[in-house]
């Protein structure tokens, strides 16, 4: 689960629920809703904001996954291209993305 930068992860923690933290001004980037299989919407992120995420912590994240999910998204009807290189020179992952876009597009 991804937390601002000043909530206090002791308790997430705690019940080891693996945690990131990202900058107050980049928590509402690509922010969406969805409703899950019971009924109750949650807070979610875009896909676009989710592959810079995953490009951003490249070392934590198999290079299988990696290539995996751009292909998956690649073929998706609903994507957003410029949308995604807008959040990846956000999130300074944008010569990242360049390498997997140039191969999949």
């Amino acid at each position: 689960m991804t937390f601002p930068m000043n909530y206090n992860l002791t308790n997430p923690k705690q019940e080891n629920i693996c945690c990131t933290q990202c900058k107050m001004e980049l928590y509402d980037l690509g922010r969406a809703e969805a409703v899950t299989p019971g009924g109750h919407i949650v807070g979610t992120y875009s896909a676009e904001r989710t592959l810079c995420d995953i490009l951003k912590s490249r070392s934590r994240v198999d290079i299988q996954v990696v290539a995996e999910t751009f292909k998956r998204y690649a073929v998706r009807a609903d994507k957003n291209i410029p949308l995604l290189s807008e959040y990846a020179k956000i999130l300074r992952v944008e010569t990242r993305l360049r390498a997997y876009l140039e191969v999949l597009l």
